[in-house]
């Protein structure tokens, strides 16, 4: 059985466009606010993280391979910024940027900028603009791991020669339609992590005919698409092990930092007060909407977010609404949930309009202030995270 992650993952369903047929889309879709994008509407791009701005998640790739021709020794890394709705996924479960490790290759979906936010990601410069791709806001992005075991690919060892450094393996189960889906050689050597069970194990661990799941990094070879299997896991008690694991950390960190949504509908009362409507987002660990769920008697803290999902100081700086209905639908377009929640408040916080984001509190949660870096602090600071300060 799949996880409401899974399955919220699964309808992406994403059309694979080549980096050459990028500059022949006619018209791609562009994010609007309060508007989830169509499944099927993404472009699939994959490469190694290579720098990250945790805080306002965002990014930089370097892309598979070497096209156009000498992209890998001369062009830039591919700078992208998650949309407010993007999901994250590492080692088969949600995550946040930070989870995961610089290094990591990870595929994913992306989009031109939204209207009015051309310029969260600064332009190439002249001399560079033949390597740029518009598609830089993504709607998500997972390792290895987690991408192929979602479309039920899995790896069988055909052969490993340590001595060589290579291990060589077939996909087994469904193909992935994007990524690797033939047989491929890999690097390896005595640097990557083998998992087996919660133990790490040695290279003289991997036999042929193991079925594994790996994450790759950087090889020498990058440019003719060569790849390094940084980690592997060769049993499924491994795999899961991980899985919950960085579940755990997921679920501690929404817990601290309260469900990520937007608003849909305002109505001010002539006196004070009024009604909202709110979506979630999706990607999250089931757990955490039954914990909203369970506790809607109590009314849900509902504090104002930027479109990065930070907050300034959201354990006081939120107002209290009382849940009037709580609505679930099947279906949901990429990044929702599909939980729709209209509430009531006495007062309404300046940043309680459609189209804005928040964060959500279950009465559950305790209160916790996060570190100040992570907090918008001053409206100057506000403006200077608008835009990726690009290395």
């Amino acid at each position: 059985m799949i996880s409401v992650h899974q399955r919220a993952l699964a309808v992406l369903g994403f059309c694979t466009l080549t980096l050459p047929s990028l500059a022949q889309e006619k018209e791609p879709f562009v994010p609007q606010p309060g508007q989830f994008p169509p499944a099927g509407s993404g472009t699939y791009l994959a490469g190694e993280l290579v720098i990250m701005d945790a805080a306002n998640r965002r990014g930089g790739l370097r892309l598979d391979g070497n096209e156009p021709h000498d992209r890998y020794h001369r062009g830039p890394l591919h700078y992208f910024a998650m949309l407010p709705y993007g999901m994250i996924t590492y080692n088969g479960a949600p995550a946040e940027l930070r989870d995961i490790p610089l290094g990591t290759h990870v595929h994913g979906y992306f989009y031109v900028p939204p209207v009015g936010e051309e310029a969260t990601i600064p332009p190439q410069p002249e001399d560079m603009e033949k390597y740029d791709i518009k598609h830089n806001h993504a709607v998500s992005l997972e390792d290895d791991f987690s991408f192929y075991q979602r479309h039920g690919q899995s790896w069988k060892v055909v052969s490993i020669d340590p001595n060589k450094g290579k291990i060589d393996v077939a996909p087994a189960g469904r193909m992935a339609r994007d990524g690797i889906n033939t047989q491929y050689t890999f690097d390896i050597d005595d640097v990557s992590k083998v998992w087996r069970g919660r133990t790490l194990v040695d290279l003289a661990d991997i036999a042929p005919q193991q079925v594994v799941q790996f994450n790759l990094g950087w090889s020498p070879g990058w440019r003719d698409r060569e790849f390094k299997v940084s980690e592997i896991w060769l049993d499924e008690a491994s795999r899961t092990f991980a899985t919950d694991l960085q579940r755990r950390r997921h679920v501690k960190y929404q817990k601290q930092r309260w469900l990520p949504g937007w608003i849909d509908t305002v109505e001010d009362n002539d006196f004070g007060g009024g009604t909202v409507t709110l979506t979630l987002f999706g990607g999250m660990d089931p757990s955490l909407y039954a914990d909203l769920r369970a506790t809607q008697d109590k009314g849900f803290g509902v504090a104002v977010a930027e479109k990065s999902l930070r907050t300034w100081f959201h354990r006081s700086d939120k107002k209290i609404g009382q849940v009037i209905e709580w609505k679930e639908t099947e279906n949901s377009p990429p990044g929702s949930s599909g939980i729709q929640v209209h509430m009531k408040f006495t007062e309404l916080l300046d940043g309680y309009r459609p189209g804005r984001c928040v964060r959500v509190k279950s009465h559950a949660w305790i209160f916790v202030t996060m570190p100040s870096e992570e907090r918008v602090k001053t409206i100057e600071e506000r403006k200077r995270a608008a835009v990726f300060s690009i290395p």
